[in-house]
């Protein structure tokens, strides 16, 4: 019989497969990139192949003062999981908006200030219902060229570079793939392939490596493979990888034989099997039963990554109870889940159906979970001004959600400091502070969910971020009761084709004063999760006992079947949990 997971996640292993229609990028590129002068195409790049560490100082400040200056910022942040909104000395996403005007971002006379706009935002969490979005999203639309393609500036000729990103743009703000205003670009893309297998910037010119670069990414976010978008035989992958020089860096086109760092990053995005945005932020709240634990923009996958993704950032501890029916979160920091009380959670507002290990979440999706019962209400607090004048009115409004709509929450309790105000039947409640200062207010009912925190600026003032780092050392501390290593902390499996299989040896030592039950756990994508063996079992079989002073050799298998049809770079991790064998 399974055992009962009791103790935290100790180790984990990231595997990732490559499946045919990989393009596989030379250590020589990432080393030529990493001698250059960062900026943030580079620093994308970079973090697309993997790379981790990097020094993003580069990006506290944006250089220049065009809408598109801001725009590959974000993407550069949110790349690398930051937050855009915090991590500089101002608020990129807020300085990128106040480029909106007369429906569109940026320059009127221009379009890719929108089509990266677009990108820029979801990346940063913005919804792609939001009204900047959907208006960007309108003005690209009526700016399509008779070609069917689009141009960098709206009087301007269709490219493919701009045709390329527009695609990418409007099925980030919702529009389907096989919508006709989609598939019309792809046919101007098509049409403007060479014979080479590559793409010019304008039809009828010569293939250059930035183009090939922008439509690959394209092509793969449509979830179709660029190895299929065959002229005369060949395909864009391969012709773009006919332009890299011998020190890794990419020309622009056959004829020279100067490598370009900008054209470099963009070849690898694309042959990482990348496009824009390369990540995207999900917006988490927590709250706990006394307070919040985290208000933050979250890079994650599911419902559940997002959780464990946001513990380094807003520092909380968390456990995962491996159960019959999937993981469950039983425990932040000290509120663990008994009798009808635990952790539950929304995505928009909403009660998934599933698990939350199993919500994949989409661009503009917020997660909240609380710690409380099951029924309690979302709520959500707003103020007419994040900004007033000591012993004025300031109205604030408390709502909660039900039936997919916000209605007024009556007699709920708004507090700013030290001071309480009720909320009528609509809701509503006028706040007087007479003391200046910044001040994080916020309301509650018993049988709904503590709302968000609003910051309200009392009296005149100004503000500066100001980034804080901290090195913590320890002096050796005693072992752990528990404690085990692992000798990798990643397994990549090569290039595997349909009925092939692979496998790969890991040990793990018992480096506590305990003998531990260890078992392992499997993440990801679905390929990992219904091929993956350890020590030739079905991992939800594996377990094993490894005693004080000891270690075992686990053999790590993949089988991909015969009928699989997927292809390209998949991910997932390998987590191994332990308990005292008792």
């Amino acid at each position: 019989m399974k055992k009962t997971i009791l103790f935290f996640l100790i180790g984990t292993l990231i595997l990732s497969s490559v499946l045919p229609g990989l393009a596989e990028i030379d250590n020589s590129t990432i080393n030529y990139l990493k001698n250059q002068t960062p900026d943030p195409w580079i620093t994308m790049a970079l973090l697309a192949a993997g790379e981790t560490d990097l020094d993003l100082n580069h990006l506290k400040e944006v250089s220049g003062n065009l809408a598109t200056d801001y725009e590959k910022t974000i993407l550069a942040l949110t790349a690398a999981g930051e937050n855009p909104k915090t991590f500089g000395n101002i608020d990129f996403v807020a300085q990128l908006k106040s480029f909106y005007q007369n429906n569109q971002i940026g320059s009127p006379d221009l379009l890719n200030d929108d089509f990266w706009g677009i990108l820029a935002l979801v990346s940063a969490g913005e919804n792609p219902s939001s009204q900047i979005i959907q208006d960007s999203k309108n003005f690209i639309l009526t700016k399509q060229n008779s070609d069917n393609g689009w141009g960098y500036a709206i009087s301007g000729q269709s490219d493919t570079n701009d045709t390329a990103a527009a695609i990418m743009a409007l099925l980030e703000a919702g529009i389907k793939a096989n919508d006709p205003v989609i598939t019309k670009g792809i046919d101007y893309l098509k049409t403007s392939q060479n014979s080479d297998g590559g793409f010019p910037y304008l039809p009828g010119g010569e293939s250059d490596s930035g183009s090939d670069s922008w439509v690959i990414s394209a092509i793969y976010k449509l979830g179709q493979n660029p190895y299929d978008w065959q002229k005369d035989g060949k395909n864009p992958v391969d012709h773009l990888k006919s332009l890299q020089r011998p020190d890794g860096s990419f020309k622009w086109i056959a004829s020279e034989d100067k490598g370009y760092p900008i054209l470099t990053a963009y070849a690898i995005i694309s042959l990482t099997q990348n496009y824009y945005p390369i990540n995207r932020l999900h917006h988490l709240r927590i709250e706990g039963k006394d307070n919040q634990i985290c208000d933050a923009y979250i890079k994650a996958k599911t419902a559940l990554d997002i959780v464990e993704n946001g513990s380094t950032i807003c520092s909380y501890t968390y456990f995962i109870e491996q159960t019959s029916w999937g993981p469950y979160l039983k425990k932040i920091n000290e509120e663990e889940a008994h009798d009808l009380i635990g952790w539950l959670y929304f995505v928009n507002y909403e009660i998934p159906a599933i698990g939350a290990a199993d919500y994949v979440l989409e661009p503009g999706n917020e997660v909240l979970w609380y710690f409380g019962e099951w029924g309690w209400k979302p709520t959500k607090l707003t103020l007419a001004s994040q900004k007033v004048d000591p012993g004025n009115n300031l109205e604030a409004k408390v709502e909660y959600f039900e039936d997919s709509k916000w209605d007024p929450l009556a007699e709920a309790i708004i507090y700013v400091n030290d001071q309480s105000f009720t909320t009528d039947n609509d809701g509503k409640a006028d706040l007087v502070i007479h003391n200046p200062g910044v001040y994080q207010v916020y309301a509650k009912k018993s049988g709904y969910i503590r709302t968000n925190q609003v910051s309200l600026s009392v009296g005149e003032g100004i503000s500066r971020n100001v980034g804080l780092k901290v090195e913590i050392i320890q002096t050796a501390p005693p072992p752990p009761e528990i404690a085990f290593t692992i000798d990798k902390d990643e397994i990549d499996f090569g290039r595997l084709s349909p009925g092939a299989q692979a496998s790969n040896q890991l040990l793990i030592q018992n480096t506590g004063d305990v003998g531990i039950y260890l078992e392992g756990i499997i993440k990801g994508d679905q390929i990992f999760r219904e091929n993956i063996t350890l020590d030739s079992l079905n991992w939800p079989e594996f377990s094993t006992i490894i005693n004080t002073g000891s270690g075992k050799n686990v053999l790590v298998g993949l089988t991909v079947p015969s009928n699989w049809t997927g292809f390209g770079i998949k991910e997932g991790s390998l987590t191994f949990w332990a308990i005292i064998n008792q």
